[in-house]
């Protein structure tokens, strides 16, 4: 079990796809969906609530090889702002309520917390990994 910064209420059990197989769920942290069977997650049974291995184990601050520092949000700091906002990597939109965010104010640049993690690991699946369970 832990306890994670964005679903403070209670803490997070992790399970694997058979015990949410049955929900229609995405991760809380980038929107993904686990009905191909995505195994490892952290789950809130009372809220049905999901957030995957990696997206549990994104660090509050992530600085790029640019030297530019993101920080993690749970939606965007901006919220009366109406613009459709696109990730900076992958320049596909990023949702910007109900899901984590990276967000560099110094360049008003947003990351989807996904494209953040694999351009840290330079797209290294093993790294990814590595990184998600030490943090």
């Amino acid at each position: 079990m832990i306890r994670h910064m964005s679903h403070p209420q209670h803490p997070l059990k992790l399970t694997c796809y058979l015990d949410y197989q049955n929900e229609n769920v995405n991760c809380l942290g980038c929107q993904g969906g686990f009905q191909n069977g995505r195994s490892r997650a952290y789950y809130c049974a009372p809220c049905k609530l999901i957030i995957n291995h990696q997206c549990a184990g994104a660090p509050k601050t992530l600085t790029l090889a640019d030297n530019v520092s993101y920080e993690l949000f749970f939606e965007f700091p901006f919220k009366q702002e109406n613009a459709e906002i696109k990730c900076n990597i992958c320049s596909k939109k990023v949702v910007t309520k109900d899901g984590m965010l990276y967000y560099s104010l110094k360049r008003d640049e947003a990351l989807h917390v996904v494209c953040a993690l694999k351009s840290e690991s330079n797209n290294d699946v093993t790294k990814m990994d590595r990184l998600s369970v030490h943090r």
